[in-house]
Formats: C-alpha cells, structure tokens, sequence
C-alpha cells in the first residue's frame, strides 16, 4: 500500500472571488473561503482544494448546495483558462457522495455538509434528482442535469439528516462548514501552469438563531473561483536542473 503524505505547510485560503456574493444583509453569512494542502501518494502529488462557508453563529446552519434556472450549479476545473484541461481526481471504486472505504485515500474528492471525514460524512449526503453521476466510479466532473422545461439546474446535494449536529457551524471551532473536497493531480505540471475551480450556485441555510432551529431561513447565490497552489512533480524539477547546469556551463 502506497505512503500517503499530507504536507499542510503549502495551507492558503486563496480565492478571487468572481461574483457577488450578496450577504450586506446575511451578517452571520461570512461568504465562501478554501483550505488548499499538498497530498503525496507514493509517486502521485495532489493538490486538494476543501471549500467552506464561513459563519459566524454557533446556531448558523447550512443544509443544502442547490442549483436554479436563475443561477445554475457549476463546478468545475480549469487549466491555464482553458475548461476541461484537467479533472477532479477520485479513488478507483469512489463516487461523489462520501465512502468510509475512500478515506483511505486523503486526496479522494467527495462533496458533503459540515461532517469532514468520509467516515463521518457516510449516509448523511443525499444527490439531487440533477447530479446525474453522483454515485459514479471515479467520475473527474460534476455533471448535472435539466428540469421538464429544459432548463439547466447543475448539480446539488443535501443533508439526509438536517438537525445533526454536522450541520450547525458551532460544532466546529473555526464556524466553517464544509462543502466538499476537490482535488486534482499535479504530479505531471510545471511551475507555470494555473489551475483553477470556479464554484457556482446556492446555499439555504438558517442563520441569527439563538437555539437550534431557530433564526432565518436564507437563500444565498455564490459564485467564487479558486487557485490551486501546488509544487511541480520531480520529473518538472529534474528537468529544471538539468536546465540550470546548462545554463551555467554555458555562461563559463
């Protein structure tokens, strides 16, 4: 069984923000932010990406991802600007709804409501009639679908149990909630290249309550994109090297 190593040195919140995210009036609401971390698995190196929204009530609630005519569901990578240049990076057998049995593999993407670890997370995600490949093997996109009109809806998800203790931003110590792991293989890029998420779409959540269930029910449009950080993969440096001694013997 491959070493896997978590290098949580390379840790940012790094997000440009591409949208409005509309919460002047949702001051419990903080907006969207990302942990970005390095996974090595033997020879494979992983850029993974877990994306929050941020509260700042401990009875501050989230309970679904959602897509809309109005505002359709996107996620989605990029590599340098260009769509479908690289793919969310899944463990063979795994899905998008969180496995116990992924979480062996720490890179494994999955999309969840607050409960971080897979194990913890197991059961308590339900898909969307439009996230079509939620339970696909090793599915690299999110794929969503329409409704009867035609119209594009994108993918969604929610908790199957919405007075857990998971979903409540109290629970954990930071009040971020997390949304979901996506992550991508950077074992074959250079320094040079950008990869990007863009995510898209709708949070319900309850917020300014003082006890569970209570405060109000808001719907919040988000739209955020974030950049992976990632080192290149030992053949890239080697090949940089290479081209640095070249460079020397020459100037001598």
């Amino acid at each position: 069984m491959a070493r896997i190593l978590i290098d949580r040195r390379s840790s940012t919140l790094a997000a440009v923000a591409t949208g409005v995210m509309g919460v002047g009036a949702q001051a419990a609401f903080v907006g969207l932010t990302s942990t970005n971390y390095q996974v090595m698995d033997g020879s494979r190196r992983y850029s993974v990406l877990d994306v929050y929204a941020d509260f700042t009530g401990t009875y501050d609630k989230l309970v679904n991802h959602f897509g809309s005519s109005a505002s359709n569901s996107v996620l989605r990578t990029s590599l340098n600007g260009t769509l479908g240049g690289i793919t969310f990076a899944q463990a063979s057998g795994s899905g998008w709804l969180p496995s116990g049995a992924a979480s062996a593999s720490a890179w494994d993407s999955f999309v969840t409501i607050g409960a971080r670890a897979q194990a913890d997370a197991e059961g308590m995600v339900t898909a969307d009639p439009y996230f079509l490949n939620a339970s696909s093997s090793g599915a690299g996109t999110i794929t969503g679908g329409s409704n009867a009109q035609g119209s594009f809806i994108g993918a969604g998800w929610y908790t199957g149990s919405p007075t857990g203790e998971h979903v409540y931003a109290g629970t954990y110590a930071d009040r971020r909630i997390m949304l979901g792991r996506f992550t991508v293989e950077t074992t074959g890029l250079s320094a040079t290249d950008v990869v990007t998420l863009r995510y898209k779409g709708n949070l319900s959540m309850r917020v300014g309550g003082t006890t569970a269930g209570s405060g109000s029910i808001l719907q919040s449009p988000v739209d955020q994109t974030f950049t992976y950080a990632f080192v290149p993969g030992p053949a890239v440096g080697m090949v940089l090297g290479i081209a640095g001694m070249l460079a020397r013997r020459r100037r001598r």
